[in-house]
C-alpha cells in the first residue's frame, strides 16, 4: 500500500510540473505595449538681459546675454516588442480501425 501512496504522489508531482504549459500546438507571445511618458521640445523662449557696468553716474552697457528657455509638451512614446513569428506543430493522425495504408486508392486482400 505504501508503494502505491508513494507512486501516485510522484506521478502527482511528475504532472503538476509547469514546463508542460507552453507544449500548445499555437505557442505565439502576445504583442506587449509599453507606454513611457517624456517631454518633447516644442520651442524656446529667447530673453535677453544686458549686462552693464554701473559707475557713480553713468551706466554703460557692454553686452547683452541671451537666456534661451525651452518650451516641452507631455508626450507619450510607446514601445513595442517584436512579433514572434509562429509555426503549428505537426498533427499526428491515427485512427484505430483502419491501417494507415488503407486510404492510399488499394484495399486489402484478406
Amino acid at each position: 500500500m505504501h508503494k502505491l501512496v508513494v507512486f501516485f504522489a510522484l506521478l502527482a508531482v511528475v504532472a503538476a510540473r509547469p514546463g508542460y504549459l507552453g507544449l500548445d500546438p499555437w505557442s505565439y507571445a502576445a504583442p506587449a505595449i509599453h507606454y513611457e511618458p517624456a517631454l518633447a521640445k516644442v520651442g524656446a523662449i529667447v530673453k535677453t538681459i544686458p549686462s552693464a557696468v554701473s559707475h557713480q553716474s553713468i551706466s554703460q552697457v557692454h553686452s547683452s546675454a541671451h537666456i534661451i528657455q525651452p518650451i516641452v509638451a507631455p508626450v507619450l512614446k510607446t514601445y513595442s516588442a517584436p512579433i514572434i513569428k509562429t509555426y503549428a506543430a505537426p498533427a499526428l493522425h491515427t485512427t484505430l480501425l483502419s491501417p494507415s495504408w488503407a486510404g492510399h486508392g488499394w484495399a486489402p486482400s484478406w
